[in-house]
């Protein structure tokens, strides 16, 4: 059922109240009240949370050669739901210690259009855990932008795709799963290891 105007304000208010809650005026406090602990049993107890985003990046592959269009949609989808899914929601559910509102409050979160607006929570709780600068990382290979940056470019191509019917390149669109390849077998593994986890057969173990 779709909701209905008021209960989009609603959501929409109670999600810029927790942003503002967690990412502003009490940003310090977030990090000091997060776990460590809880994001690694949150990995532990959604082991497949991943499966939907390297589906996407398999389906990318599959597709590139006949429309490098569609591969990049799927690659930027790939992208955001491995941000959202595997690094957003599980850190989210990290810091909020009422499991009778963590779930609801970290979907909240990540029903959010783009990912830009928890860039600092991300930044700090991951570098927190794992000494890990999203903003500096770089993909393998790669020496100038930052793998976040690419993140953008990625999502700004999408954009132009979504909005203005432009069509990707091959040089695009394998850029774009080049970028979702780095996010789901660099940056991923290299935060969960930092927990005391891996990524084996598209699966999080201990």
């Amino acid at each position: 059922m779709s909701m209905d105007y008021w209960e989009c304000q609603q959501e929409e208010a109670m999600s810029e109240y927790y942003e503002g809650l967690y990412l502003s005026e009490f940003k310090e406090r977030a990090i000091d009240e997060f776990t460590a602990e809880r994001l690694s049993s949150y990995y532990i107890d959604n082991s497949n949370l991943l499966a939907d985003s390297f589906r996407a990046l398999d389906e990318a592959k599959k597709v590139s050669s006949l429309s490098p269009t569609s591969g990049l949609i799927m690659a930027a989808i790939s992208i955001e739901i491995a941000f959202k899914i595997g690094l957003l929601k599980p850190i989210v559910f990290g810091f909020v210690h009422s499991e009778a509102v963590a779930e609801s409050i970290s979907d909240t979160v990540i029903k959010q259009t783009g990912i830009d607006r928890f860039k600092a929570l991300l930044v700090a709780l991951i570098k927190d855990i794992s000494n890990i600068d999203i903003v500096t990382y770089k993909r393998y290979g790669q020496q100038q932008s930052s793998l976040w940056d690419e993140r953008g470019k990625v999502q700004n191509l999408r954009n132009a795709i979504s909005h203005r019917g432009s069509l990707s390149s091959v040089a695009e669109c394998q850029f774009a799963i080049d970028v979702a390849d780095a996010v789901l077998h660099e940056l991923l593994p290299g935060v969960l290891s930092s927990l005391g986890l891996s990524l084996q057969n598209k699966v999080i173990v201990e």
